[in-house]
């Protein structure tokens, strides 16, 4: 997902990099991490696990995007699929050290999984 984007990004900087060194005539040494992929949800199973929270009467947003980090992107890169996110009324981050989630979601979160999985199973 996205990899040309990452290409492109690298392949520029070194441009830029070469461009200044030379310019000031110094030498470059550029030891590139493209850091994690991005998490891009199929389209369809996006979709799906949407309408069937709304089936269930849960309330359903589309996440606002982050430059956060997650492993469950390197999985979409291969199988087709929707990272879904539950609300956890917490103030904090999910890594933040404050986090302290209500305990009073798991279980409907746990619901809503278990009727995911049922009905992805219905349609694969």
């Amino acid at each position: 997902h996205r990899t040309e984007v990452q290409q492109n990004v690298k392949a520029r900087v070194g441009e830029i990099a070469a461009g200044l060194a030379s310019a000031f005539s110094a030498q470059i040494n550029i030891t590139w991490y493209a850091g994690p992929t991005a998490l891009v949800n199929d389209e369809h199973w996006a979709g799906f696990a949407t309408s069937v929270a709304r089936e269930a009467g849960y309330e359903t947003r589309h996440a606002e995007l982050h430059m956060g980090g997650e492993d469950f992107a390197v999985y979409l890169q291969n199988i087709p699929g929707a990272f879904v996110s539950i609300g956890s009324n917490s103030p904090f981050g999910l890594h933040h050290p404050a986090f302290n989630p209500d305990e009073a979601l798991i279980e409907p979160a746990a619901r809503y999984f278990a009727q995911l999985a049922e009905k992805a199973l219905q349609h694969v």
